[in-house]
């Protein structure tokens, strides 16, 4: 195998077929060649010049893929992740895409129940600094909580409140509206756990009823229907990558 050229499971990632960890499984488990020899963990393979072959069918890595970044606005009750199981009762967010974007990889979840903007990228580099906690990308969401949020639970948010016996990183918390024992509050955050805004509301005694990430690094839902979805331009891609120092 190849000294130089780059890693298979970055080439896998960069190319859309899955994340690096995945990627790095799929080459553990005998599923990738590079030049009619199966792959091992660590080798690499020269774009243009080695063949490559994923589950026997050839990636065709003759030069480095376009960043493509899509934002979409994911429907309650839609997984945000691939799956073949009867939990996808009402379908995955890649049936919303055009069958040939649909390797592309979500940058994070949103949980089934939960609404707003997912992006989805077939950059593997971008999508684990986008996931990163490292990089402190900012999340906004707005949230519908039963009960009445007071100064002293703004004040715990602010600070940081413990999840499973790590505190998380301070939420910037306003109350925009209420009726009938129900507040919609605005919630703006750099926390990169799953479901953690969920969990931070419970542990101060309000639970969430609904919720809807409205932003992701700058980039919200204006002009998107639910089901929706859009090509970042080209400015859109590049600023995301400073932040992440890509470029």
């Amino acid at each position: 195998m190849n000294e130089d050229g780059i890693r298979l499971q970055k080439l896998l990632s960069d190319h859309g077929l899955a994340s690096r960890r995945e990627a790095e499984r799929m080459v553990a488990a005998g599923e990738v060649t590079v030049n009619g020899k199966v792959a091992k963990v660590g080798d690499k393979a020269i774009p243009g010049k080695d063949h490559v072959k994923v589950r026997g069918k050839l990636l065709h890595i003759e030069k480095g893929p376009e960043t493509v970044v899509i934002a979409l606005f994911k429907p309650r009750d839609m997984l945000s992740q691939r799956s073949d199981s009867a939990t996808a009762e009402k379908g995955t967010i890649f049936d919303l895409l055009p069958r040939e974007r649909r390797k592309v990889l979500p940058v994070g979840r949103l949980d089934k129940d939960a609404e707003g903007i997912i992006l989805l990228t077939n950059n593997g580099d971008l999508m684990n600094r986008l996931l990163s906690a490292k990089y402190e990308v900012p999340k906004v969401y707005s949230v519908k909580i039963d009960g009445h949020l007071d100064a002293s639970r703004i004040r715990r948010l602010g600070f940081g409140v413990k999840i499973e016996d790590k505190k998380t990183k301070p939420f910037t918390v306003e109350v925009t509206r209420g009726s009938d024992g129900k507040e919609w509050v605005r919630v703006t955050t750099t926390e990169t756990r799953n479901r953690i805004v969920r969990l931070a509301f419970e542990s101060v005694g309000r639970p969430v009823d609904k919720l809807r990430r409205d932003s992701f690094a700058g980039i919200n839902l204006r002009g998107l229907q639910r089901g929706d979805f859009r090509y970042l331009s080209l400015p859109e891609v590049m600023d995301l990558k400073k932040w992440v120092g890509l470029v």
